[in-house]
């Protein structure tokens, strides 16, 4: 991943990086919230990685977490499981996340879609494991009663 040093960040004014998006090749170097959104509005079928790199690369935690939630509400279980790291990510390297987040993180956990077809994995799987993360990198404050109950699910 490229991390931006502290200081260099200057939002969607960055020059933009032309990134693979048929390939996937560079999409850890994706930085631009508007990037994200074309490739959302696109059905880009690597947009969740996009994301990801999106949470390491920008730190403004206000414009990357509404990606995030359309990541979460994606039709794609793929891209779900992806935004659901890039909330894990996103409560480690920022500190927080947001009430919209949290309250879809709370409806994938009943989530038995299979990551992709065949695949024993489902979305509930990662979402379960998002909420161990948050409770490791939030203080507890931060976080719904409903998350100390997770091993319920």
């Amino acid at each position: 991943m490229i991390y931006v040093a502290a200081g260099d960040w200057e939002g969607d004014e960055v020059e933009p990086i032309d990134l693979d998006w048929q390939q996937g090749s560079n999409l850890n170097r994706c930085r631009r919230p508007a990037d994200v959104d074309a490739a959302f509005d696109r059905g880009e079928e690597h947009v969740g990685a996009a994301l990801i790199a999106l949470v390491h690369n920008n730190p403004d935690t206000d414009a990357v977490l509404p990606r995030v939630a359309r990541g979460l509400r994606s039709p794609h279980p793929e891209t779900r499981r992806q935004s659901l790291l890039a909330l894990m990510h996103t409560a480690r390297l920022h500190g927080r996340v947001d009430a919209v987040t949290v309250e879809l993180l709370h409806g994938l956990l009943s989530d038995g879609t299979p990551i992709s077809a065949g695949s024993p994995y489902e979305v509930r799987g990662t979402a379960t494991q998002t909420v161990g993360d948050l409770t490791v990198f939030l203080p507890s404050a931060q976080l719904p009663d409903w998350v100390n109950h997770v091993s319920d699910y």
